[in-house]
């Protein structure tokens, strides 16, 4: 029976079953007719508490369903990378300025979209402000995707809201929020097998209506929720079914995705839900349609680009892990490595930081390395070695990959692709022709044997390279955004399986030059930018 005010006459006649009343300190005007049952009556300083739930395995319930690795300051990212000190000042100042007075805004933007290209430091920067924030009490929340990681619980949308809502309920801004989730998991027990909308419902917005409603949350502390990644959260694959020929429908990663931007752009616009929403991600084909659709007037987006002068960071950066190098061989940093070196160094890096670090990594060596006597001699055992090996590198095939972590990031985003085999024949095409300068118009004409099959096999490409393409574009040539990515294409030893050799893709592009040849009427290309190419 639900409780009642101490004035409300409670009528009891001819019942014959137990009555149980929770939180009534007095019950006045009671009426007893001919019963035979069981009265019984809680007040709210009884066993229970007022509470009438174990919070003890609700909170144990909750755990088992959150990613605790996808917290921000979790130990599984305590490598994870973070921006030094000095460097991408002015994309952090952007940032926090956002975060701490975006409501003064002409045109306030909830949530804010960081992107770039593969590589840019994205997670590094979104590390840094959450670690800033959290220091300032501003930090909500956060969620780290990550398709590399080895918790298989940061690679889904499966503990997105658990491991929010965690989060939520223990910060100290929003007293009665915990004890608002977990009752309300003791309530639905099944809530995790719902969609995410329900989830988010029941546990988050439900509890911050209801401290709204109380007036307990402090108004005055601006507060954010960061989520990175998003473009590496992939579908959860569920067991086949038991009948291999009932085939379920084939969800996409991309799916995921949207119904976690969905969810968040649901929440900026709920009337209780505070914060804004901080999300990187590279620019895939789905998530920037989102951002410049649905999301258009709710977002500000900021694109990693030479306007934040990476290529200074970068410098830094190098500059400061030399010289942490040098200290250690007891050698001076004007006798090593050089201005020449660095100067190459980051040129070669295109703005990517996470070759930067890559390249340190390598040259600084495992700790674990067997001493540099005890190895090969045709295996580079000295930084300096490793740093003439890097150097000259990107014309050779090496023994050793000295640049696993980049390729593994370029591999994951090829085999992202639909058909990884089309698009390393379209990658290859495109590279042996680069510097030639053939336009794009040009490779379409040649290569593209139904209409949409070069987004089809290079759209999912789009953090790597430019993939849309109109207008006076047409008559320039494909830009990568990274030199290394042409490098891993070129090498068997660094690009594996889908290595395609320079013979075999000469022979598909001469093949595509026949079967598009009836295709190439005078009308289909009488309008194209003239050029000086031959193909």
């Amino acid at each position: 029976m639900p409780s009642m005010h101490p004035s409300t006459p409670i009528i009891f006649h001819n019942y014959s079953g137990p009555v149980t009343q929770y939180n009534v300190g007095q019950a006045n005007n009671a009426i007893f007719g001919d019963n035979h049952g069981n009265l019984s009556q809680h007040s709210p300083g009884g066993q229970d508490q007022g509470k009438g739930f174990d919070e003890a395995k609700a909170l144990d319930y909750l755990i088992a369903n959150m990613a605790t690795g996808a917290i921000h300051d979790s130990n599984e990212r305590c490598d994870a990378p973070k921006c030094m000190e000095e460097t991408r000042v002015a994309v952090q100042e952007d940032i926090m300025s956002w975060v701490d007075a975006g409501d003064q805004d002409a045109q306030s933007k909830k949530i804010m979209w960081v992107t770039g290209p593969a590589g840019t430091g994205k997670t590094a920067i979104l590390g840094t402000i959450a670690d800033v924030c959290k220091k300032k009490g501003t930090l909500a929340a956060s969620f780290f995707f990550s398709a590399f990681s080895g918790s298989a619980n940061r690679r889904t949308k499966r503990c997105f809201v658990p491991t929010l809502a965690y989060q939520l309920m223990n910060h100290g801004s929003f007293p009665g929020i915990r004890g608002h989730i977990l009752s309300s998991l003791v309530q639905d027990p099944i809530v995790f097998t719902k969609n995410m909308q329900e989830q988010f419902d029941a546990l988050v917005l439900s509890a911050l209506r209801t401290v709204d409603e109380l007036g307990g949350a402090d108004e005055a502390v601006p507060r954010v929720i960061v989520i990175d990644g998003l473009d590496e959260c992939d579908v959860e694959r569920a067991p086949g079914p038991a009948n291999p020929s009932v085939h379920a429908p084939t969800r996409r990663k991309e799916d995921d995705q949207l119904e976690v931007l969905s969810l968040l752009l649901l929440a900026v616009h709920h009337p209780s839900f505070p914060f804004r929403i901080l999300i990187a991600s590279r620019p895939e084909s789905a998530i920037r349609d989102f951002f410049n659709t649905q999301g258009k007037a709710s977002t500000r987006e900021l694109f990693l680009d030479n306007k934040y002068d990476p290529d200074a960071d970068i410098a830094l950066f190098y500059n400061a892990k030399f010289s942490t190098i040098c200290r250690h061989l007891g050698i001076g940093p004007e006798e090593w490595p050089g201005e020449e070196a660095v100067l190459t160094l980051v040129r070669n890096a295109s703005g990517q930081f996470v070759y930067a670090a890559t390249v340190v990594r390598y040259i600084e060596g495992s700790p674990h390395s067997p001493n540099p006597q005890a190895q090969s001699s045709n295996k580079p055992s000295t930084p300096h070695q490793r740093l003439q090996h890097i150097l000259g590198q990107n014309r050779a095939s090496s023994p050793k990959n000295p640049l696993e972590a980049l390729d593994a990031l370029y591999r994951l985003v090829l085999e992202a692709s639909p058909d990884p085999e089309l698009s390393m024949k379209w990658l290859q095409a495109i590279r042996l022709h680069h510097d030639r300068d053939s336009p794009v118009w040009l490779l379409r004409l040649v290569l593209q044997l139904s209409p949409g099959e070069e987004q089809y096999a290079l759209g999912p490409l789009s953090s790597l390279l430019s993939t849309q393409i109109s207008g006076e574009k047409l008559g320039w040539p494909y830009f990568f955004y990274h030199k290394s990515f042409l490098d891993f294409v070129a090498d068997p030893t660094r690009c594996g399986k889908r290595f395609l050799p320079g013979g075999e893709a000469l022979t598909w592009m001469a093949q595509r030059f026949f079967q598009t040849l009836d295709k190439r009427k005078p009308s289909t290309y009488a309008a194209v930018p003239p050029t000086n190419t031959c193909f």
